[in-house]
């Protein structure tokens, strides 16, 4: 996370902001090291509001990067793909998007992101979901089973747990009915609906990207809204879904390739791929399965084992062992180890996550470089992080691993500025841009 003073000396030295209100033209030439600020228009637009997603990348500048370094038919990949922005803008600039990722609730959501759904068929199935809602509200011996988790009775009141358990189980009921053919994609695309309320009908903090619970924070939730907010929720994204559909339905390259993977171990290809872009995680920023523990909880994503163990394997995760972290562990790079030093003298625990995302990039970094073609670019857009106060300008290691130890040339860098904050985080932790790497694999 980018510390203010050096936000505004990266603003001193840029001769002049280019500033751009909704698209980007793909011919517009972002000078090297130089600033812009995209102010965004397309946030939920066609399905991608479909589900809230901490980082999430906004639409304008995936779009700008895959219109100008990739044509129409090629390969667009995302290698950590969240909640699908870059897949989902690939297919609609008639490339094949590839979406990579370990998260199991990114990958529900990208998938029902980009699957278009028949209109008059979610018409139907939109209104027969309805009817079994209220008819299983009507019943007042019915008792719904609500599935067992961690501390469930704390995060949720109890008549919350119930409309829950109603709707999946209206869910279910309409899946066993056999009325529809295309049932598992009407089946993914209501439980991510129903997924996408759960935070706010929950006891946790709304605002804050772990899930929490705080004494200040009181939510004013009565019985019967957390089926209002669904119904709602479902009409809203039934209409994108069917604009969507619309325009899938009129172009040519709309494939999608969703492998089981991760970012280290793609499962594709050798230079298969024609351009990647992407948002690495944060060192010391988003908890990605603590971020969404509840939802997975309600959704049977997160299987019988601890959370800890589904987090160990994440890029810059925070759950490491001591005897991990006892010695400090230098890389050999100018750029990083120096920082690595500072911050074992302050937190040797610390020191170690931000040595092992370093680590874990090159490994990625190295994935990229086989699967790309030759001549191909990788698009990656990263914060720099303020570390137990020592400054991690994580663009520049980025560059030094991605040149020096696996062979990328960088062929250009900028600033992407932002103006607006989804989550609420300490002013002086907080983001104020991004950094862009174009880099290229030789040909």
């Amino acid at each position: 996370m980018s510390t203010r003073d050096e936000d505004e000396t990266i603003t001193r030295k840029s001769e002049e902001l280019i500033e751009v209100e909704g698209n980007l033209d793909p011919d517009l030439e972002i000078p090297d090291s130089g600033n812009i600020l995209i102010i965004s228009k397309d946030q939920s637009y066609l399905t991608h509001g479909i589900h809230k997603f901490p980082a999430k990348f906004f639409p304008e500048l995936p779009r700008y990067l895959i219109q100008k370094y990739s044509e129409v038919g090629q390969y667009v990949l995302d290698p950590m793909c969240g909640s699908g922005t870059v897949v989902l803008e690939a297919i609609l600039n008639n490339r094949v998007g590839v979406g990579v990722d370990i998260d199991p609730i990114a990958r529900l959501i990208t998938k029902v992101k980009t699957t278009p759904i028949k209109s008059e068929t979610l018409k139907i199935a939109v209104d027969a979901l309805s009817k079994q809602i209220e008819a299983f509200r009507k019943l007042k011996d019915y008792t719904p089973a609500i599935p067992e988790f961690n501390y469930r009775d704390n995060w949720f009141k109890p008549f919350v747990l119930n409309e829950l358990a109603i709707i999946e189980d209206s869910i279910k009921t309409l899946g066993v009915s056999n009325q529809f053919s295309e049932w598992p994609p009407l089946s993914d695309f209501f439980h991510v609906v129903m997924s996408s309320i759960i935070r706010d009908v929950s006891n946790a903090d709304p605002h804050c990207t772990r899930t929490v619970l705080r004494k200040k924070v009181t939510k004013k939730i009565s019985p019967g809204d957390t089926f209002e907010r669904f119904i709602r929720r479902l009409e809203q994204q039934a209409d994108e879904m069917r604009k969507f559909t619309e325009i899938i339905e009129a172009l040519k390259f709309t494939d999608v390739i969703l492998p089981i993977g991760s970012a280290l171990e793609t499962g594709l290809d050798d230079e298969s791929i024609d351009l990647a872009v992407t948002s690495p995680p944060y060192i010391n920023a988003v908890d990605y399965p603590r971020t969404h523990q509840l939802e997975m909880y309600w959704l049977g994503l997160l299987g019988d084992g601890p959370l800890s163990k589904v987090k160990r394997k994440y890029i810059g995760t925070e759950t490491v062992y001591k005897d991990e972290y006892r010695d400090l562990k230098v890389s050999g790079l100018n750029t990083l180890d120096p920082v690595l030093k500072q911050i074992f003298k302050r937190d040797p625990r610390r020191a170690f996550i931000t040595y092992k995302f370093f680590d874990d990039m090159k490994s990625q970094f190295q994935e990229m470089m086989r699967v790309l073609k030759p001549g191909s670019r990788y698009c990656v857009t990263i914060g720099n992080n303020l570390i137990r106060g020592v400054r991690v300008k994580s663009h520049e290691i980025l560059v030094e691993i991605a040149e020096s130890s696996v062979g990328f040339e960088l062929e250009k860098q900028f600033f992407s500025k932002l103006i607006r904050h989804f989550i609420r985080i300490p002013r002086k932790e907080r983001m104020q841009g991004e950094w862009v790497l174009v880099l290229r694999k030789p040909s």
